[in-house]
C-alpha cells in the first residue's frame, strides 16, 4: 500500500478525522507526490486525485478521478458545512427545552468514522465518476428524536446518580419513516469495496453509539 497522500482542504472536524484516521495507519499526509486528496465544499478548485464533499456542495467544478458525494454524514464533536444539523439542535434543546422542538427530515444517517475507514481502504484504488456515500437504513426524525431522547435522559440520571428501572428499559424505535426519500445509488461504493477486498458498503458504527458520542461532545 502507498503510504504517501497529498491531504488538502480546511482543517475542520472531518478533514482532521481523515488525517488521523490515515496517520493511524502509517499513512504520511503531507508528501506533495503522494495520491492528492482534497475535502471540499467551497472555494477553489484545485487538480487532485480524490474530491471528497458534501452532497449539499455544488458539484466540483473540475474533473476528478473519482469525485464521493456524502449524505446525511454526523460528525459527534461537529459537522460544521459536512451534514446536516438536526443532531446537535436536538440536543442543544434537550439540554435547554426553550421555545419550540427543532425539525428536521428523514436521514440515511452515516457517522464520519466509517466514512474515513472506508477511505483508509479505497484511496490506493479508487473507483471512477462520482460515488455517493450514505448510511443503508432511513431513520425518521422521529425515531432519532427519541432515540436521542432516551439515551439523553440517561446520561443525565447517570449524572444525577437517579437512575430508575425506566432508565434502563431496552427501547427499539420503529426508524422508518412513512415516506423514506430516495436513497443515493450505493452500487458504485459497494462495488468499490468490494474491489478492494472488503465484503462491500457496510456501515459498521451502531446509530444508537454515534448517538451517544454527539451528546458527549456536545455536553463536554
Amino acid at each position: 500500500m502507498p503510504n504517501m497522500v497529498t491531504l488538502q482542504g480546511q482543517e475542520d472536524n472531518f478533514f482532521l478525522s481523515l488525517q488521523d484516521r490515515l496517520e493511524r495507519i502509517g499513512i504520511d499526509t503531507d508528501v506533495s507526490d503522494g495520491v492528492h486528496i482534497l475535502c471540499w465544499h467551497s472555494g477553489p478548485a484545485v487538480e487532485c486525485d480524490l474530491v471528497i464533499r458534501p452532497s449539499t456542495s455544488d458539484p466540483y467544478p473540475c474533473e476528478v478521478d473519482c469525485e464521493l458525494v456524502l449524505h446525511d454524514l454526523y460528525v459527534p464533536n461537529g459537522s460544521g458545512n459536512w451534514g446536516p444539523k438536526e443532531i446537535e439542535h436536538q440536543v442543544s434543546w434537550l439540554n435547554n427545552p426553550v421555545g419550540e422542538r427543532p425539525q428536521g427530515e428523514p436521514r440515511y444517517w452515516i457517522h464520519v468514522r466509517d466514512v474515513v475507514d472506508m477511505i483508509s481502504e479505497l484511496f490506493t484504488n479508487l473507483p471512477k465518476g462520482v460515488v455517493d456515500v450514505s448510511g443503508r437504513r432511513c431513520w425518521s426524525h422521529e425515531a432519532m428524536t427519541s432515540e436521542l431522547e432516551m439515551l439523553f435522559k440517561r446520561v443525565k440520571a447517570a449524572e444525577s446518580k437517579t437512575f430508575q428501572l425506566e432508565n434502563l428499559e431496552i427501547f427499539e424505535p420503529k426508524t422508518e419513516p412513512m415516506v423514506s426519500p430516495n436513497r443515493p445509488n450505493l452500487g458504485p461504493l459497494h462495488s468499490a469495496c468490494q474491489n478492494a477486498g472488503l465484503k462491500g458498503w457496510h456501515p459498521s458504527v451502531p446509530f444508537r453509539v454515534g448517538l451517544m458520542e454527539c451528546i458527549a461532545h456536545q455536553l463536554a
